[in-house]
């Protein structure tokens, strides 16, 4: 996708207004067709419509250096790496209201960005939140406004803004209970063995794999590569979920096991790993191990403790069919809450304090 602007300035050469100018011309199309906004970007606020009389609201940011590199679009055209960090940044907001069984209504957006980048980056960077919002299960989402700001880095973040479903019935972490399954709908490992690649490849867009490998990435490792760059959350597993009675649910941000420990601890229960499925799970990226040299074992690491699979995990009624997309992966048991047994003998996953 090219450039909707074709504006080599960069941002100290425009100035605040053209480059917000620039942004309109991406957003005003998708706000056009979307009714839930009556103000949209240009005033002091926006003005949205509300159907429900409650509003869930997510914030979350992205920062250069901390959450993604520059250098993982080696190679790439120029407008791949802020489309795709603008569909990432949408994407992990989105993935929230998902698991609370929400609709997204509005993205606010929120740039720090360096002067020497240029309109064209910003312009791009919005064509990669509209295509988050795109996907099934975001259609409505409108990018209702934000702000600009300059600074030595890129620090991106976004308000999302979204309305419950079935009744103001949400998906909640606490409602687990002894008995009911623990399912996931969405992958697992695969943007943990997307970061390996780009963090191992010389040239990562060109190759996805390791310097000694060539060639356009195929399969799993170019499914790894996007699952880091521009992750597809199933936006509309929440929905399904709470259609399917779901006791409780979260997204998967931080690792399947420091993610369950969270709802175990917030329902008062007790979660056990199902081997067999964690095992199934980790099969499917050993492909990946072996492209890298690496020993067979990291990928239930992958599975287990890697990040950003912003996938949906949700328990259910044990009578209860799963619903299309979701498989189990555990159970929920009575006892102190927690994990059952901690197969990696720690209770590892992303900690965006400790990096």
């Amino acid at each position: 996708m090219t450039s909707m602007t074709d504006d080599p300035l960069t941002l100290a050469q425009a100035g605040e207004d053209a480059v917000v100018d620039a942004i309109r011309r991406v957003i005003d199309p998708h706000n056009a067709v979307r009714p839930g906004i009556l103000l949209g970007p240009g005033d002091d606020a926006a003005v949205l419509t509300c159907a429900s009389a409650q509003t869930v609201i997510t914030t979350d940011t992205l920062s250069q250096g901390q959450d993604f590199r520059a250098e993982w679009w080696a190679g790439a055209p120029d407008a791949e790496w802020p489309q795709d960090l603008g569909t990432k940044a949408a994407a992990q907001n989105l993935s929230d209201l998902n698991a609370m069984g929400a609709t997204p209504t509005a993205l606010l957006v929120s740039l720090t960005l360096p002067p020497e980048l240029t309109v064209d980056w910003v312009s791009d960077f919005y064509q990669g939140v509209v295509r988050a919002c795109s996907q099934s299960g975001a259609e409505q989402c409108v990018v209702a406004g934000g702000d600009l700001g300059s600074g030595p880095g890129i620090s991106v973040t976004i308000t999302a803004v979204g309305e419950p479903q079935m009744g103001g019935h949400l998906l909640t972490r606490d409602g687990a209970r002894p008995g009911d399954v623990l399912a996931v709908s969405g992958r697992l490992g695969y943007a943990a063995a997307g970061l390996t690649l780009l963090e191992q490849s010389e040239q990562p867009h060109e190759s996805g794999l390791p310097a000694q490998d060539s060639g356009t990435p195929t399969g799993t490792a170019a499914e790894c590569v996007a699952a880091q760059k521009r992750p597809e959350p199933p936006l509309s597993a929440g929905a399904a979920a709470l259609r399917s009675q779901a006791t409780a649910g979260m997204d998967l941000s931080d690792g399947l096991m420091r993610d369950c420990t969270r709802l175990a601890r917030a329902s008062g229960v007790r979660i056990t790993f199902d081997n067999t499925a964690v095992e199934a799970e980790a099969r499917a990226l050993e492909p990946i191990a072996r492209q890298l040299g690496l020993a067979t074992s990291v990928c239930r690491d992958w599975v287990l403790t890697g990040g950003e699979d912003f996938a949906l995990l949700a328990a259910f009624p044990p009578e209860v069919p799963l619903p299309e997309g979701f498989r189990r992966i555990g159970s929920i048991e009575s006892g102190p809450a927690g994990l059952s047994s901690e197969p990696l003998g720690d209770n590892r996953g992303w900690d965006s304090m400790r990096g």
